[in-house]
């Protein structure tokens, strides 16, 4: 493998606090990059370590970097968020509230790191608001283009910062939202944040909750591109390194639980009550405690022996299983599950990106949703189960007769 793809960065050191005080908390083996589709079935998939260690100083998750961010997130990324509906609304729903929070204005400007195909964005674009995109991925960020999103193809970090505000200035708003986690490089991402940050800015940092990882024991939450599995108490202390203080932390249910993460130049304001009780629960429930991450261990791989179980009754009893959503976090727990995991038949996704390629790992295919209509399906099991909500009735229409299930925490049947 090329030498500038690998690395071995951040299994001893911490990525926030630059300590070696780095414990192993979970290894699901060597994997597969979880985005990376396969276009040839018979093709090995090129695998790496996929190991979670905690930091015992600042609670920062992280796992190491051997694959460059360049490779994961290059010219053939095949997430686009605009094809969830419930994520859309999502991202609907934060532009209203941060119009309100800021009054924001015609000709105000919005700038989002990662803005993927420009779903955000736009709900800014039709309130008159300027907006900029930072998208690495060219072919997602040609996308946004397409819409009319101005979009930058490049890695945030201080440099681009600095090229960003001598062209823009300071925007009233950036939105970091589900990106923090992507990064290997934890303080030059921030210190572009910091850069950019003007003295009525706000940034919002918006990633899942390591806390509900650890007590949900959602280990699929885990993959390559994931550097980094974040808390408050993480956050915070990477913020004040580069005169950020987090001053507001909202909590979600979006990805099983996240929490959003409100920054603003040290000292321009001053931090509710929401900070102050969320460091304390992070601290109540465990952050630091070894044994909460031992038992986070022990139920992740009770679900994959579960899974694992489920998928080989399935088979035995003549069952035709098929799974809905190629995604990422579905991919961790299929190459944890391994060689029981190519009993799935097919994989159903409504992204045209992820048709006709094959899962990384077991090579399963990847078809459009209409497939369940036109093939004899006895059990679905729904991947992405954080928007089963979502998936589960689409999956009722296609197939009424189905069983649908959801894998994580536990092997369950919906309905």
């Amino acid at each position: 493998m090329p030498a500038a793809e690998t690395s071995a960065r951040g299994t001893t050191t911490c990525r926030g606090c630059g300590r070696d005080t780095l414990v192993s908390v979970l290894d699901l083996g060597d994997q597969p990059l979880s985005n990376e589709l396969a276009t040839d079935p018979a093709a090995e998939p090129e695998t790496f370590p996929l190991h979670l260690r905690i930091c015992t100083e600042c609670g920062l998750g992280q796992v190491g970097e051997f694959v460059r961010p360049e490779r994961i997130f290059g010219d053939d990324y095949p997430y686009l968020s605009s094809t969830s509906s419930s994520w859309v609304a999502h991202a609907r729903g934060y532009a209203e509230e941060m119009r309100a929070l800021l009054g924001l204005g015609a000709g105000d400007l919005v700038v989002e790191i990662a803005s993927n195909d420009g779903y955000l964005l736009t709900e800014f674009q039709r309130a008159g608001q300027q907006v900029l995109g930072i998208e690495p991925a060219q072919n997602v960020a040609e996308i946004a283009r397409s819409a009319g999103v101005t979009t930058i193809s490049e890695f945030w970090g201080a440099d681009l910062a600095a090229r960003v505000l001598a062209s823009h200035g300071h925007p009233r708003l950036i939105a970091a939202n589900n990106v923090m986690a992507h990064v290997p490089d934890l303080h030059d991402f921030v210190a572009g944040l910091a850069l950019l940050c003007g003295p009525e800015t706000l940034v919002t940092v918006e990633n899942p909750s390591m806390m509900n990882m650890l007590h949900e024991a959602q280990f699929d939450t885990i993959y390559h591109e994931h550097f980094c599995y974040l808390t408050a108490t993480s956050v915070r202390q990477v913020a004040a390194a580069h005169g950020l203080e987090l001053v507001r932390v909202d909590r979600l249910s979006t990805h099983g639980g996240s929490n959003r993460y409100h920054l603003r130049r040290t000292g321009t304001s001053t931090p509710d009550d929401s900070v102050a009780r969320t460091l304390a629960d992070e601290q109540a429930g465990g952050i630091f405690d070894r044994a909460v991450w031992e038992r986070f261990a022990a139920e992740s791989r009770a679900t994959i022996d579960s899974v694992a179980r489920w998928l080989e009754e399935r088979r035995s009893a003549g069952a035709t299983v098929a799974g809905y959503g190629a995604a990422a976090k579905g991919n961790t727990l299929l190459n944890a599950v391994g060689d029981s995991a190519r009993y799935l038949s097919f994989v159903v996704d409504a992204s045209p990106a992820k048709q006709g390629r094959f899962l990384p790992g077991p090579r399963t295919p990847v078809l459009a949703p209409e497939a369940l209509a036109s093939s004899p399906v006895d059990d679905v099991l729904v991947l992405p189960w954080n928007i089963a909500a979502e998936l589960v009735p689409i999956v009722r229409d296609l197939c009424p007769g189905a069983r649908v299930w959801v894998p994580v925490p536990r092997v369950e049947q919906v309905g």
